[in-house]
């Protein structure tokens, strides 16, 4: 019998909606409040929620809602960051995603992922590289370069690292 190979994923809630990404990407789950405060930066792109302080350094949060079309937070709604380690440009980047929720951590195998549709999406589809099913939800799994590579992300790294140099004593 041939065994089928699975990969980890963190499985987390947007609104109503489940998302998954691989937990190779994932560095860190944090809560915010009184140790980790979002803090905005004037200007910053609409989707941008601003920078948070990891392990010491700066680095920009994006508001995974506004990215994908959803209603925004409003301003007392609990929320986590999930920091990823993304590679573009062919280069290591560490950002901030907010979610809902972080639900659980699921094994998906390769049988189970189907095409995304291309119908109904209020979001860009560019950013999902499959679908699967499981107890009777569908889960989107997020194609994180995708989403995370836009110009104005790439933009807030160099002012993240901006901010990052002028705190240093």
């Amino acid at each position: 019998m041939e065994t089928k190979s699975k990969e980890s994923y963190l499985l987390f809630k947007l609104q109503d909606e489940l998302f998954a990404v691989s937990v190779h990407k994932v560095l860190e789950i944090i809560e915010t409040g009184e140790e980790h405060t979002i803090t905005a930066l004037p200007k910053a792109p609409e989707a941008i929620s601003g920078v948070v302080n990891f392990r010491g350094n700066v680095i920009p949060v994006v508001n995974t809602r506004l990215k994908f079309d959803l209603v925004d937070y409003s301003e007392n709604e609990k929320f986590v960051v999930i920091v990823l380690s993304l590679n573009f440009n062919n280069q290591d980047n560490i950002i901030g995603a907010q979610s809902d929720k972080v639900v659980d951590v699921i094994e998906i195998s390769e049988e189970e992922i189907k095409p995304v549709p291309e119908v109904g999406q209020s979001y860009n589809s560019n950013y999902i590289h499959g679908v699967i099913h499981r107890n009777g939800k569908f889960i989107m799994l997020i194609n994180l370069e995708e989403v995370m590579a836009s110009r104005e992300i790439i933009e807030l790294q160099k002012i993240a690292s901006e901010v990052k140099e002028t705190l240093e004593p």
